[in-house]
């Protein structure tokens, strides 16, 4: 780096010390009254509605977008693109062209290869021609399976199931078998769509569980020895090749098109504390939710790129494919190894890139790593990455245009590729400090949003040209969002906060084959209860602060019942009583011990020759605390639990969780939420300890 350009961002960094003691650039951003323009960065970017006014409390106490004013609630992207059917077919009339491409090996070089809107369209009427040969009957009654990774023909082949208004039930690439024979039977699947040959295999093998399947379609070619055992074990099996040729030479039948309520999808939960539930979803649900991608309408258009990679089976990936093939983007899919993501990505150059916190903190994570032991360039970077949030919060405009971009954070962008505007964060809460990173060093939108399953993906999502951090947007313009008290909890509506529930087009009518569940999930009036506990900022956007119920989610989009890992860690001998934390900002549990004075102190005489010292001191050991955690992980390894149920770090204490210090109920079940402030000093200290081993890990 020239003098003159070390000279310009260390004066920058002075200007940033400046600002930060101004409370400038802290979690207390500007005050969304005073960003209507920037002083050195020209007029600030127009947003959809007043950033201090953006959603309206109805007379039920739900809240809708600003935008809609005294209007309805609307329940769709675009006019005459209510279905599946009909929205993909609109891509190719407003410039789409090329549709879905991967990454093959051409004359030793990888390259694009794509297949045209035409050629899909094409090819899915042909597979569906296939299927009525079989004889499954057209409509929403007959439910077909797809068991793949994200591929051309996953998409190809749910195409085709809504060509005669079929019903897609994508499984899990990672379910396990137990879980893929209850979904099977439970929609009595006769067909699946297959991408490898070991789950093909393993169906076969499984015959006895899956009493109604019939057919497997193999998108890629089968070996002899799996077409004999197949025919040994009577099912029918082809190479997806195989059954495109075999519609191509059918009399072709006209198509049935799905209407706004047919059924389009089965989405299963992940079942984390039971048994999966199949989420139903419309035509109309899926389309109203693709609703959140006008916020980036302005920015996309026909013949731009996305990369797919989050699994196709959850609805956060189907929903957002679903949007870009609505406005006729191409979508490539990557390799499927996460170690080639970013040169999957570079080599497209997408415009856009749906993602999950774990992802971004690793791109945060990698970066830092190469300027960890290197002070000056630390500086450097730190300083700008001041100076592009504190332009972005002035102007609420994302740019690579500063100066700043071109001569210093140039090439972290370009791990993005050279044509990225947007980035777009579902699945979990964002880690402050990486989605703060992102903003600043990439010079694009970084936007966060909130849904579930069973509102089709997202709710809401936050606006272009609101700079603050922590906020998902305000509802979208298809739902309706309210706020109820949770008095177990100590959450009340009147002090702004509660569990939040949902009302609107982009919602299911509930569970398949499941009443019991489907009635506890909605209230009288018609509003899903989701289980998350949020409140309202006084500018009307959401905020997620807790959940109801005991599992959440992780960064890396792992679901986690706490109180399963307290019942494991419960045996061990170490343990009187155990609260295992998790914050959705963290991809790590901890756990706060009461220890067995007893145990706790014959283990550190004979395991350590510690004697004399009292339960306290034991309590406060270092090496006793370091034994506890790691006999944990033993645990943890030993049931066949995966590793991010189990803890990263423990804190003894010898304070007894009980009723009368309120860290308990009256029936001696631990109260999280008190537990949870009652050791927040401790519980910040173990995950300082953790993100700083990670951080010498990869300066390693």
């Amino acid at each position: 780096m020239s003098y003159r350009g070390l000279n310009l961002i260390t004066r920058q960094a002075i200007v940033h010390s400046i600002f930060r003691h101004a409370n400038l650039l802290t979690r207390t951003t500007i005050p969304l009254a005073s960003q209507d323009r920037g002083f050195f960065f020209g007029k600030r970017r127009e947003p959809r509605c007043d950033l201090r006014n953006q959603s309206i409390v109805q007379e039920d106490g739900g809240r809708k977008a600003a935008w809609l004013g005294d209007g309805p609630l609307q329940h769709g992207w675009f006019d005459g693109a209510l279905t599946t059917y009909s929205a993909i077919r609109r891509g190719p009339t407003v410039g789409g062209k090329e549709m879905l491409g991967t990454r093959v090996k051409k004359n030793g070089k990888l390259e694009w290869e794509w297949i045209t809107y035409e050629q899909a369209i094409e090819t899915s009427d042909h597979v569906s021609q296939a299927v009525r040969k079989l004889g499954i009957e057209t409509g929403e009654e007959s439910k077909i399976g797809i068991y793949s990774k994200n591929r051309p023909e996953w998409i190809i082949s749910d195409m085709a199931v809504h060509n005669f208004s079929n019903v897609s039930v994508p499984l899990y690439d990672t379910i396990t078998n137990d879980d893929m024979h209850y979904i099977t039977n439970l929609c009595e699947l006769k067909l699946m769509f297959v991408d490898l040959e070991e789950k093909t295999k393993q169906l076969i093998r499984d015959k006895s569980y899956l009493p109604t399947l019939k057919y497997i379609v193999q998108f890629d070619k089968v070996s002899p020895d799996t077409r004999e055992m197949a025919r040994e074990n009577d099912f029918q099996i082809w190479s997806f090749e195989e059954f495109v040729e075999m519609g191509k030479k059918e009399k072709p039948r006209q198509h049935i098109p799905p209407t706004p309520e047919t059924l389009a999808t089965i989405s299963f939960t992940s079942g984390t504390t039971g048994r999966p539930k199949g989420v139903m979803l419309t035509h109309l649900n899926l389309c109203s939710a693709t609703m959140s991608c006008g916020e980036f309408e302005q920015n996309m258009a026909g013949g731009d790129g996305y990369l797919s990679y989050l699994p196709l089976a959850h609805i956060y990936e189907r929903l957002c494919t679903l949007s870009n093939f609505t406005i006729g983007s191409r979508i490539g899919f990557f390799r499927g190894d996460p170690t080639l993501l970013l040169e999957d990505i570079q080599a497209l150059g997408p415009v856009s890139v749906a993602t999950v916190p774990r992802v971004i903190d690793k791109i945060h994570k990698g970066v830092m790593k190469q300027v960890v032991d290197k002070p000056i360039k630390r500086m450097i970077l730190k300083a700008a990455i001041a100076y592009k949030l504190y332009h972005y919060k002035m102007t609420g405009k994302a740019t690579r245009k500063t100066w700043v971009d071109k001569y210093l954070l140039h090439k972290i962008q370009m791990l993005l590729g050279p044509n990225i505007k947007q980035i777009i964060i579902g699945a979990a809460k964002s880690d402050f400090t990486s989605l703060q990173f992102m903003r600043g060093a990439f010079g694009i939108e970084v936007l966060e949003g909130y849904g579930q399953t069973e509102t089709s993906g997202p709710t809401t999502i936050q606006l272009v040209g609101d700079t603050r951090i922590g906020c998902v947007g305000p509802p979208m313009a298809c739902s309706l969002l309210k706020l109820v008290d949770v008095p177990e909890l100590g959450y009340y509506v009147n002090k702004n906060g509660g569990e939040i529930l949902v009302k609107g087009y982009n919602v299911t009518s509930g569970y398949y084959k499941n009443p019991d569940a489907t009635t506890s999930s909605f209230t009288e009036d018609g509003y899903l209860k989701t289980g998350d506990i949020g409140r309202f900022t006084p500018e009307g956007s959401l905020q997620i602060i807790d959940r109801r119920k005991n599992v959440f989610k992780l960064p890396q989009g792992k679901f986690v019942a706490p109180d399963l890992t307290e019942t494991l860690y419960t045996s061990s001998r170490f343990v009187q009583q155990i609260y295992v934390h998790g914050d959705l900002q963290k991809p790590w549990l901890v756990a706060v011990v009461v220890p067995d004075p007893e145990h706790l102190a014959g283990y550190a005489k004979t395991k350590h020759n510690i004697e004399g010292k009292t339960y306290e001191q034991l309590c406060n050991d270092p090496v006793l605390a370091e034994d506890v955690l790691r006999h944990f992980v033993q645990l943890t390894e030993g049931h066949k639990r995966p590793r991010y149920e189990g803890v990263y770090a423990v804190h003894l204490t010898p304070i007894a969780f009980t009723a009368q210090n309120g860290l308990t109920t009256p029936t001696l079940k631990n109260k999280r939420n008190s537990l949870a402030q009652f050791f927040k000093s401790d519980i910040e200290k173990m995950y300082k300890t953790i993100e700083t081993s990670e951080l010498k890990s990869l300066a390693q």
